[in-house]
């Protein structure tokens, strides 16, 4: 939630010097940090208070522009410049995080739990550290903590994360060849459901529409409202189906169906009538086909003494 006052018009767009960008690791995203006043330059190593402890980073833009208010309150506090003993302890914390995470992942397998370490971070001073694991279910990793505790002399706190919230941790490169939006600018993860590809007339095809974390994309809801606002739900028609479905045809007692050949014959007065039901008499189809024969002779005959008489005339 921001402070109210992001929606005002006609904000002031000045850069401060007091505020820069800071880059921590390999992350994608800067951290806004306040420095006090102190004019630091690009590349400059710093070391910035982090709810986890002091962290070692590095400033990637100065001055850093602020636009809204409620970026200053949030802004992180810049504790010094980097010295060399920070570089130092930035170097063992790497070389930790790496030799924890392999660590970790051994004694789990060891212990037999079924959970997939993801990372393992430390803080700059080493005496704390985050363990980051997948598990579809509960998982008692008391003994595991134990072990990391006393193999790298830090207080341990074990985080269960979902699949989304691994890859963005971990970052990566999405189908679109970009940076993962979780990991750069998205703050939260909305709800998707398969109803958006459809309404996009996407392929369902699992390896298009799913991300690296093997949910569907989160950029399937950036464009869903504008296809429900244009493509708007049919509704149901009174008494009927929804839109678009034919009526079933009643054949039984219908007067429009299709008369059978025997209906279909043509009949003389001489001829007795035809009828559907059971006692009625049978219709002689001999006789009924040389009367028809008959007429059609006789309509021949006449035809053709009309046309010699033209001829003569």
């Amino acid at each position: 939630m921001g402070c109210g006052g992001c929606s005002f018009r006609g904000q002031s767009t000045a850069v401060e010097d007091t505020f820069v960008g800071v880059r921590f690791g390999e992350e994608t995203n800067l951290t806004l940090c306040s420095t006090g006043g102190e004019l630091l330059a690009r590349g400059d190593e710093v070391v910035v208070a982090l709810d986890d402890g002091p962290a070692f980073g590095r400033v990637e833009k100065s001055p850093m522009a602020v636009f809204k208010p409620c970026q200053k309150s949030s802004a992180r506090q810049l504790l010094r410049r980097a010295s060399t003993s920070d570089r130092q302890a930035f170097d063992r914390q790497l070389t930790n995080e790496t030799r924890a995470r392999r660590f970790a992942q051994e004694r789990a397998r060891d212990l037999r739990l079924k959970m997939k370490v993801s990372k393992v971070t430390f803080s700059l001073n080493g005496k704390s550290a985050n363990c980051y694991f997948t598990a579809d279910k509960r998982v008692d990793f008391r003994q595991l903590v134990k072990d990391i505790s006393r193999r790298f002399s830090a207080r341990i706190r074990m985080v269960q994360i979902g699949a989304r919230d691994e890859a963005r941790l971990l970052g990566g490169i999405g189908i679109c060849g970009r940076t993962l939006c979780c990991s750069t600018w998205l703050d939260d993860f909305k709800p998707i459901s398969i109803q958006m590809a459809k309404r996009q007339n996407l392929s369902l095809n699992p390896s298009k529409i799913s991300g690296q974390c093997g949910r569907l994309l989160c950029c399937l809801a950036y464009e869903d409202s504008n296809y429900q606002t244009r493509r708007p739900k049919q509704k149901k028609r009174k008494g009927g189906d929804a839109g678009g479905s034919r009526p079933r045809r009643n054949l039984g007692n219908s007067k429009d169906a299709r008369a059978t050949p025997r209906e279909a014959l043509p009949q003389s007065s001489s001829a007795p009538s035809a009828a559907t039901g059971p006692s009625a008499n049978p219709i002689d189809f001999d006789r009924l086909s040389q009367q028809i024969g008959a007429v059609a002779h006789k309509g021949m005959g006449s035809a053709s003494n009309r046309s010699l008489n033209i001829l003569q005339s």
